[in-house]
C-alpha cells in the first residue's frame, strides 16, 4: 500500500527547478518554505517588471487587458520620452493599473494584487510602490506585502527593485 506524503511547502517554479543543480536533494528539500515562496515572487515579479514594453502607448493603452505580458512602459526619464509623469500624483492610479495588470497576469501564485504608489523622488528618478497580495491554494502565507521601487540608474535604463 503507497502511503500519501504530506507536503510541507511548494515547489519553486520551474525555471529555479531546472538551473538548480540536483546535489542529492530530495523532493522535500526541494520545497519553498514561506520565506522562500515570498522571495521567489519577488524575484520573478521583479524580473518581469524589469522588461519595457516596445508598444506604442496609443497600442498599449487600448490593450492592456489583453496583452500585459509584453513588458511595462517607462515611467520615469525625460519627460518628452516618458508615457506617464511619475511626478504627477494625478497618475498615479493609471500607473498602479499598469503595475497590477501586469503582476497579475504574470504570476499565477498569486491573487487579489493592489499595487499603492507611496512616492516620486525626482532627484533619483524613483517611483516608491507598495504591493499587496494572496497567495494562490496554499496555506504557507495568507497575505504578502513588500516595496518596489522603479529607478532610473546611470546607464539610462530603467529597474525595479525589491
Amino acid at each position: 500500500m503507497k502511503k500519501n506524503k504530506i507536503q510541507r511547502g511548494v515547489l519553486p517554479p520551474l525555471f529555479d527547478r531546472i538551473i538548480q543543480p540536483k546535489g542529492g536533494k530530495d523532493f522535500e528539500s526541494a520545497l519553498l518554505d514561506a520565506k522562500g515562496l515570498q522571495e521567489s515572487i519577488i524575484r520573478e515579479l521583479g524580473l518581469m517588471l524589469n522588461t519595457r514594453c516596445t508598444l506604442r502607448k496609443v497600442v498599449y493603452d487600448g490593450h492592456i487587458e489583453e496583452i500585459p505580458l509584453f513588458g511595462m512602459p517607462d515611467f520615469l526619464g525625460l519627460e518628452d520620452f516618458s508615457d506617464f509623469d511619475a511626478s504627477n500624483p494625478q497618475e498615479w492610479p493609471k500607473t498602479a493599473l499598469v503595475i497590477e495588470t501586469a503582476i497579475r497576469a504574470a504570476e499565477p501564485r498569486i491573487s487579489n494584487v493592489h499595487v499603492k504608489i507611496d512616492k516620486y523622488d525626482a532627484a533619483s528618478q524613483s517611483l516608491s510602490v507598495t504591493v499587496t497580495a494572496s497567495l494562490r491554494e496554499t496555506k504557507l502565507l495568507k497575505e504578502i506585502h513588500f516595496p518596489l521601487t522603479f529607478q532610473h540608474n546611470s546607464k539610462g535604463t530603467k529597474e525595479a527593485a525589491a
